[in-house]
């Protein structure tokens, strides 16, 4: 079979959630992502991953292009790599040309599977990480992509309006500051939302590479850092937990629209 993606990198993860307020909520989570090289080269040898995980087909770990972009179903990360390069494009400056795109997200476990947030890098033919984008997706249905175009790896934190209604818990609005980075082994990502100018909610994640073979997986697998719909059961535990709290809801409104927007502002921080 023609493969779909190029090499895949496998990241044990540890993320936290912080609730700021009078009714404050944490919580903490532990579990395994992997980084795809979205970019085929010309004539690359079909790569060699553990048997224990495949690309579109049925396996205790799979990934498919199909879930992401704009969930048009892509058929191979070819098409999603040139999605996410367009959305990247602003006509009204010349950007430096992307030549490699890295996808940071969530394999599915024995078909089940939800990604809340992925993330992709951009780098220039120098290796340099000059975009990154966050792709967020609610239990709703929707998805939104925050573009942080030309990064200056001094200030890569970048302030975003936001856009997609996410947790029943928070209004539609408010901002993000916004922060990724892949430097060697290690990825940090950091999510700050704040509304009416205070800090309400953080969220942070923390990756360190491992080998991707069949026996990390199945330690991930024993650990239970991976279970089928893992993600997807915790989003709603702590939703349950919440509630019990007595926190407000708010009523879900009709899907966004605009489906990408750009960071407005990199922080002086």
């Amino acid at each position: 079979m023609k493969p779909i993606t190029g090499d895949i990198k496998f990241f044990e993860a540890n993320i936290t959630h912080q609730r700021n307020g009078k009714k404050s909520h944490f919580f903490k989570n532990q579990t395994n992502a992997i980084l795809i090289d979205l970019k085929n080269k010309p004539k690359q040898k079909i790569p060699k991953y553990p048997s224990l995980f495949s690309l579109k087909k049925f396996n205790l770990l799979t990934w498919s292009a199909s879930k992401h972009g704009n969930q048009r179903k892509f058929t191979t990360s070819n098409d999603l790599y040139e999605f996410i390069k367009n959305l990247c494009i602003d006509k009204t400056q010349n950007d430096e040309e992307i030549h490699k795109i890295k996808l940071l997200t969530f394999p599915k476990v024995l078909s089940f599977g939800f990604n809340p947030l992925s993330v992709y890098f951009c780098y220039n033919n120098k290796g340099l990480l000059i975009h990154s984008i966050f792709e967020v997706r609610n239990t709703f249905g929707d998805m939104h992509h925050y573009i942080l175009r030309n990064i200056n790896l001094k200030k890569i934190t970048q302030k975003t309006t936001k856009k997609l209604f996410v947790s029943p818990f928070y209004p539609k609005k408010g901002s993000y500051k916004l922060f990724a980075n892949y430097v060697h082994d290690k990825i940090l990502i950091s999510v700050e939302y704040s509304l009416h100018n205070k800090k309400v909610f953080i969220a942070n994640m923390k990756l360190k590479e491992i080998k991707f073979n069949n026996l990390n997986i199945i330690k991930a697998f024993l650990k239970c850092s991976i279970y089928p719909g893992k993600i997807w059961i915790n989003i709603h535990l702590q939703a349950l937990i919440l509630w019990f709290k007595r926190v407000s809801l708010y009523k879900i409104p009709p899907n966004e629209k605009i489906k990408h927007s750009f960071g407005i502002e990199v922080s002086k921080d």
